[in-house]
């Protein structure tokens, strides 16, 4: 085994180790957030979801950028 080889074992095992969940609709208030121009969802690693709020990442239906939302809830 190379290295690229075992590169690209890692990262299909962290990938499977992502939980996403998408939202048609905000479940908490995001500043500046529109649903109507941007696809939602939120993301958990390692393990099951944390007691609180939750990660959430943005995608621009428009354009496609990528935006990290952060850590936002209770």
């Amino acid at each position: 085994m190379n290295i690229k080889k075992a590169e690209n074992l890692v990262r299909k095992h962290l990938s499977d180790q992502i939980r996403i969940v998408s939202y048609p609709e905000p479940p908490v208030v995001i500043y500046n957030f529109k649903p109507e121009e941007n696809f939602l969802f939120s993301f958990d690693l390692f393990g099951p979801p944390m007691v609180g709020g939750s990660n959430y990442i943005a995608v621009s239906k428009a354009t496609g950028e990528v935006r990290v939302l952060g850590r936002l809830g209770d």
